[in-house]
């Protein structure tokens, strides 16, 4: 009778491969389909897309007439169309397992459910970055541009519009007065504590709820569609600030990395991500304030997040390596598009 450490390392034949392949093909399946859960409370999303491009229809500038007599004259008004278009990003990644590696990390079983649960976590990481239009670069995190390769979108990076998806379109937060900017220096005048870091955060969060009922893009019956992402250095110095006065603004209960938050004393939506990237802006001087980190906010509406079809968790057979027998391969395609840029804000935030 052969003992377990033998069995243990015995070749894989093709019914273990297969009984493996089902299972943990399934149980990604699964957890996957559980991972959109993290998107949903920050955006609208799109499931089962297919296609190279998802078209995001809208039409806006519509208004009603009054009228005050009998049999009035019909004054007819022209429609404003606009098109979105949602482009995906394909993301893979394969994991090789050789036989010694399995000897390694114990049994077969095990070895197959901790890559699973690594792959998991990556998709989590990917859809994050995904919907914020970032893209990795070395430790840290930038927009992704076109010189990257591939196709862009996300709520901070160009996006597509127009017949066919063929015209890009930044948001405007170049300037002190861009029109998707808030000023770094912005606080209320008057009382208050606006000379403080969460001041002056407060501050700013009352001046996107305002910019956006000016443009009449705010549906105040949802409660915490409006969405704000912010690093963990800002929650850090926020959750600090508010023990130091010992006020519940609800700083210390923002979530972990990537978890969605409803927040009741602002009533927002917070998302904490080390994805934000940062950026050089000018304060209402001119003098330019550097390093800035580039918290933001939206509407969750005017955000759609699309996952197309074929997302698939695969174990295959491997024979080309000569101590390779199977190999882990996750993969899939996934995009994000915003409907318009009236919605979306850049929030400069100082980490000194």
């Amino acid at each position: 009778m052969r003992s377990a450490r033998e069995t243990t390392n015995m070749a894989l034949d093709l019914t273990q491969l297969e009984m493996a392949r089902t299972k943990y093909g399934t149980m990604f399946d699964v957890e996957f389909q559980q991972l959109r859960s993290r998107v949903q409370p920050y955006t609208t999303l799109e499931s089962e897309v297919a296609g190279e491009r998802y078209e995001i229809p809208r039409i806006s500038d519509t208004h009603m007439s009054e009228y005050s007599d009998t049999r009035h004259d019909i004054e007819e008004s022209d429609m404003t169309f606009d098109k979105r278009s949602m482009r995906y990003r394909k993301f893979y990644n394969a994991i090789s397992i050789s036989e010694d590696e399995v000897d390694d990390m114990m049994n077969l079983d095990y070895t197959f459910s901790r890559v699973k649960s690594a792959q998991v976590a990556a998709a989590a990481r990917k859809m994050d970055e995904i919907a914020l239009g970032v893209i990795r670069d070395g430790t840290t995190y930038r927009l992704k541009t076109a010189a990257d390769g591939g196709y862009m979108g996300g709520i901070l990076g160009t996006n597509y519009k127009g017949d066919g998806g063929l015209t890009t379109v930044d948001l405007d937060y170049a300037d002190y007065d861009g029109a998707n900017l808030v000023p770094v220096d912005y606080k209320t005048e008057g009382d208050g504590v606006s000379d403080a870091v969460a001041g002056t955060f407060i501050d700013k969060i009352y001046y996107v709820k305002r910019k956006m009922e000016e443009k009449e893009v705010f549906d105040p019956t949802v409660a915490g569609s409006i969405c704000v992402a912010i690093s963990p250095f800002i929650k850090h110095q926020l959750s600090i600030y508010e023990a130091n006065v010992n006020r519940d603004y609800g700083f210390g209960r923002l979530g972990e990395a990537g978890e969605a938050k409803f927040n009741d004393f602002l009533g927002v939506t917070f998302i904490v991500t080390n994805m934000l990237p940062t950026f050089d802006t000018v304060d209402s001087t001119g003098a330019t304030v550097s390093d800035c980190r580039m918290c933001c906010a939206w509407l969750k509406n005017r955000i759609s997040y699309g996952i197309w079809r074929g997302t698939s968790y695969q174990l295959l057979p491997l024979s080309e390596k000569v101590d390779v027998r199977y190999r882990l391969l996750a993969k899939g395609r996934m995009g994000c598009a915003r409907k318009d840029e009236d919605s979306v804000f850049v929030i400069p935030m100082t980490e000194a």
